[in-house]
């Protein structure tokens, strides 16, 4: 029975963002690879391309952020099942102190994640409630919208307005059979990364102890599209191997680090 209720069984899934080799494209094979079908769609020619070469996947070129190219797409296909948005990003040059954050940048790191969010699953939806099919929708967040990033405040807000934006949905849109979630990934390690390896580094402030790899998320994003979740509409699942639970006074040995008594640390820690 679980394994029927993961299958997608030819659904048409939209996902933006879909190039790149990361988070977008890992989703795009998780999908064709449970038996639906994919529209992906990138603003960029060469991320296309990375995920074009997969069987059952219609790569279309568009701007996530223009409801005019995005509707434009949707008018070709055929009834679509769902969405998943991963079209968003912060550039380096947009990393800054909050004093000194450029109030152009900040609206381009909004438009580029929250606008495109709207933009895309207003599309989605639209069509789903014309056609009168049910289906889900899937947004990729981030732990810092739950949480702070120092030098990113423009990429936290962008990410809590997502959320809220997809709670707001979930509401007015579970009505017409339409499933709202998202996922909230923690490190990736993807192609854009310098190290694409997801355990070169070791990080002690994850208690998995690495980094997640793309295909963990959209293991998580399939299972938020599949029936299997079909009860589940307006939450936030967690991606991020624990990272987002683990108080930040714990030392490297996941102890307090108050805790220095000489005879309890070495019978905690193994």
């Amino acid at each position: 029975m679980t394994e029927r209720l993961l299958q997608l069984d030819d659904r048409t899934i939209v996902v933006a963002g879909a190039g790149g080799g990361g988070i977008g494209t890992a989703t795009c094979a998780a999908i064709v690879l449970a038996g639906g079908r994919v529209i992906a769609i990138d603003n960029n020619i060469d991320r296309l391309d990375m995920v074009a070469r997969l069987a059952r996947v219609t790569p279309r070129l568009a701007d996530a952020r223009d409801i005019a190219a995005i509707e434009r797409v949707l008018s070709t296909e055929g009834p679509v099942h769902g969405l998943v948005h991963v079209a968003g990003g912060l550039r380096v040059d947009q990393w800054e102190r909050t004093e000194d954050l450029r109030l152009s940048s900040f609206d381009d790191v909004i438009a580029n994640n929250l606008r495109s969010a709207l933009v895309t699953s207003r599309a989605v939806a639209t069509q789903m409630i014309s056609t009168g099919t049910p289906g889900a929708i899937v947004h990729v967040a981030s732990i810092a919208a739950l949480g702070a990033l120092p030098y990113g405040a423009a990429y936290a807000v962008a990410k809590a307005g997502m959320l809220a934006l997809m709670r707001t949905q979930a509401v007015e849109w579970g009505p017409r059979g339409i499933r709202v979630n998202a996922v909230a990934p923690g490190s990736v390690a993807t192609p854009a990364t310098d190290d694409p390896s997801p355990d070169a580094t070791p990080d002690v402030a994850i208690p998995l102890r690495r980094r997640a790899e793309p295909d963990d998320v959209a293991s998580a994003i399939l299972y938020l599209l599949s029936d299997l979740a079909s009860f589940v509409t307006g939450h936030t699942l967690m991606v991020d191997g624990g990272a987002s639970v683990r108080p930040a006074y714990l030392d490297d040995t996941d102890l307090p680090v108050f805790v220095q008594d000489a005879e309890l640390r070495p019978r905690l820690v193994r």
